[in-house]
């Protein structure tokens, strides 16, 4: 497998699950919110949408195999942002979540770290054949 291969696969699976997660959200907005323990839709609606917009950046990057470090290294920021977020939140409002948005909100940070992982280790790939 190439060194461009392992990154773009990794990509490609973040803004499936990106635009997946993101979907849910929109279709299922009431309930998920009633998960969180929110008493309001609108951050599940802005949360999908921003969700949409990464997603359609990472469908562009593999879209078009141009890979540029610095963007690269932003989204494994979001990725790591997303993850830490998500145990942060988990763990301020504990109490309001239910058994089944905690398992929600852990499941996607897992999910996303995992992605995180993977796209770091094609980058690194990258950069060793970019240095032989």
């Amino acid at each position: 497998m190439s060194d461009n291969t392992r990154l773009l696969r990794a990509l490609r699976l973040n803004a499936i699950f990106s635009a997946s997660s993101a979907l849910m959200m929109l279709l299922a907005g009431p309930w998920v919110a009633a998960q969180l323990g929110l008493t309001s839709v609108m951050p599940v609606y802005v949360t999908a949408a921003l969700l949409a917009v990464f997603a359609l950046q990472l469908g562009n990057i593999v879209r078009t195999r141009k890979i540029h470090d610095l963007e690269i290294v932003g989204i494994i920021f979001a990725d790591i942002a997303w993850v830490v977020g998500s145990v942060v939140l988990g763990a301020l409002f504990y109490s309001s979540l239910t058994a089944t948005g905690l398992v929600l909100v852990d499941v996607a940070a897992i999910v996303v770290l995992y992605l995180a992982i993977q796209q770091i280790r094609g980058l690194k790939a990258i950069r060793r054949g970019a240095m032989a």
